[in-house]
């Protein structure tokens, strides 16, 4: 075996700078690969975000849709109650009349029976 030679400074100082290039390559490769992995982690979390929005979108035109038929149902219901409620007051204006015109009818009835009842007793005392 034969033994290496030693080297002289100016191998050594090579080696040395060479450690020193590809420690620096090798930094920078590790930081644009940590670069990449942050830009790739970037992606992820956006796409994430925006089926996230997308599905909160969908939910949002959904309940809308849902609170218009909500909206539509109380405006209908509104106005069965609205016409429900002028029918009432027709219906009670009516029964008052017809109140006023039964104390009418009882009254000429009252008043009828008693000049009936009146007559019938001058006819009955006139008789004797």
């Amino acid at each position: 075996d034969k033994a290496k030679p030693i080297a002289n400074a100016s191998d050594v100082m090579i080696s040395s700078e060479e450690k020193r290039e590809k420690l620096e390559q090798l930094r920078r490769r590790q930081k644009e690969l940590k670069q990449k992995n942050e830009v790739s982690n970037l992606k992820n979390l956006i796409n994430r975000q925006r089926q996230l929005l997308r599905t909160q979108g969908q939910e949002l035109t959904e309940s809308s849709a849902q609170l218009e038929s909500v909206v539509s149902d109380i405006v209908s219901k509104q106005t069965l109650l609205d016409e429900s409620n002028k029918r009432l007051e027709e219906m009670n204006h009516r029964k008052k009349i017809m109140e006023g015109m039964m104390l009418r009818a009882t009254e000429k009835l009252m008043t009828a029976r008693k000049a009936l009842g009146q007559h019938k007793q001058r006819n009955v005392t006139t008789t004797d």
